[in-house]
């Protein structure tokens, strides 16, 4: 089902003389991309499997290169994501990636992580002359001393760092879709950069959202179960506010603590992994949704939250913020606020201020995806007018 981005603004117009592509046409561009994030695994993973689905009428031809596509690649090797062994990193055949890539013949390529899917499709992109577009989604130094401690957080943040300056170095221009992202893009090193908007699938857009309980009544949490995310305030808030249901859904490594904290809190579900439909269901049947992660890029699940008329609470250092239109939809959790003094201070409003701030939010997705697909479209067309590279 095709989808379409919201919140769309590119940084750098396209250049003169390119011709933009109209709603009716097909760009005659080959696009493939290559991402080391699983289809609807995380937030990348989402993004462009989203972005794909919109993007492909729009094109003379896509292709997706992941774990879990349809046609997977051999791997070389695999082992547990740092910091989360419920997911794999694999290594790619090289050779199998590159044939890949030859036999579709792409005109660009857009890398979607700096990982050794996205660092191959980059070598691919040098050897046939592509147009290398790289994306920017997921501030990986900001995570490493969650996950590597104090000796080796620095050697891999030295290394994530020089991964991503490498990258920037090839790219033909840097995708993100938060200022917050772009203003990192910028200080590594890019050498062009778009801030683009983040795609949903329509039902999010057109489906008629549910009505909010007066007052509200049941909480959710959308995202990876892990430190970064910090669902252990979300359980401490099932704790302080028994009068609340709360439901949790996800996996990663902290699932145990989640499954030990709803077998023991009458007040708290454990959903498990939800795909995209069940996701919506599960928003539809929810009065608040809670993203209280120390870092978040963005927050596509507080995007679609927003488009079903949610209430939505966000923390600081979410990048969904940082877009002052959708902003204008979200309650922020205070610095030094914790989620439960949070979700008691917004649960305490005045159910008519609830509801308009929830419209106000649905409102500015519906009207942010007026743009539709036309700033993406506007990009590739951008590379179309610069010559292939030479091999």
């Amino acid at each position: 089902m095709r989808s379409r981005p919201i919140g769309s603004r590119p940084v750098h117009r396209s250049p003169r003389g390119t011709t933009m592509a109209s709603p009716s046409s097909r760009l005659p561009l080959r696009v493939a991309i290559v991402s080391d994030a699983a289809p609807e695994r995380n937030g990348v993973g989402t993004y462009y499997r989203d972005l794909a689905a919109h993007l492909e009428p729009r094109v003379q031809a896509l292709t997706l290169l992941c774990p879990g596509s349809g046609q997977p690649l051999p791997h070389w090797l695999e082992m547990p994501l740092p910091g989360d062994a419920t997911q794999r990193l694999g290594l790619p055949s090289p050779r199998r990636l590159q044939q890949r890539l030859a036999a579709f013949a792409p005109d660009v390529i857009i890398v979607a992580t700096p990982g050794p899917y996205g660092l191959l499709g980059a070598r691919a992109a040098r050897r046939l002359g592509a147009r290398l577009l790289f994306g920017l989604h997921t501030h990986y130094e900001a995570l490493t001393g969650l996950y590597w401690g104090r000796v080796l957080a620095p050697l891999n943040r030295w290394w994530l760092a020089g991964t991503n300056r490498r990258l920037f170095r090839q790219a033909d221009a840097v995708i993100t879709n938060a200022p917050g992202m772009h203003r990192l893009a910028q200080e590594l090193g890019a050498r062009r950069a778009h801030l683009l908007g983040t795609p949903l699938p329509r039902p999010f857009l057109e489906r008629p959202p549910a009505a909010l309980q007066s007052p509200p009544r049941s909480v959710l949490f959308v995202g990876r179960l892990a430190a970064e995310k910090r669902v252990h305030a979300v359980i401490e808030a099932a704790e302080r506010l028994p009068g609340l249901q709360f439901r949790i859904a996800g996996d990663g490594p902290e699932r145990p603590w989640v499954d030990a904290a709803a077998a023991r809190l009458p007040n708290l579900e454990a959903l498990g992994w939800l795909d995209r439909d069940a996701i919506l269901d599960a928003l539809d049947s929810s009065d608040l949704l809670v993203l209280p992660s120390v870092v978040e890029a963005f927050g596509t699940v507080a995007l679609e939250a927003l488009a079903r008329g949610r209430i939505t609470l966000a923390a600081r250092g979410c990048g969904i913020l940082d877009w002052p239109e959708l902003a204008r939809g979200l309650h922020r959790i205070g610095a030094g606020e914790n989620v439960a003094d949070a979700l008691a201070r917004v649960t305490a409003l005045d159910p008519a201020v609830l509801a308009h701030k929830a419209g106000q939010g649905r409102a500015a997705v519906l009207a942010c995806a007026e743009s539709g697909i036309t700033p993406w479209l506007d990009v590739l067309a951008g590379q179309a007018a610069g010559e292939r590279r030479h091999a």
